[in-house]
């Protein structure tokens, strides 16, 4: 990957926002997520202002199976790809979301 960059977050709130990540200009195309704990689901953005109304699936990158998911799991990693102009990350469920960190960069 290219052009590295984070952006970091936590909340303790569901669907309170854990990173929200406004203008993703630098042509970042990949994409990882995880946390050290609780549960996270993302929506993105392609015009800046309207999100997607559900979750974003994801490649579990630490699971048995290729199926996609729409909910992170605490200690794992996650992927996806696509050129957005905005990320927002949300806590999914009452667990408190630390240590959230969202990798990006061109591949």
């Amino acid at each position: 990957m290219n052009n590295l960059g984070n952006k970091t977050g936590s909340s303790n709130a569901d669907n309170a926002t854990v990173i929200d990540f406004t203008d993703v200009v630098d042509g970042s195309d990949s994409f990882m997520l995880m946390s050290t704990g609780g549960a996270m689901d993302v929506y993105v953005t392609l015009d800046g202002t309207n999100y997607s109304t559900a979750p974003l699936s994801l490649a579990d990158l630490g699971g048995t199976s290729t199926d996609p998911v729409l909910v992170t799991v605490a200690g794992r990693l996650f992927g996806f790809r696509g050129m957005f102009k905005g990320i927002r990350v949300l806590q999914a469920g009452g667990v408190a979301v630390t240590a959230a960190v969202l990798r990006y960069g061109t591949m």
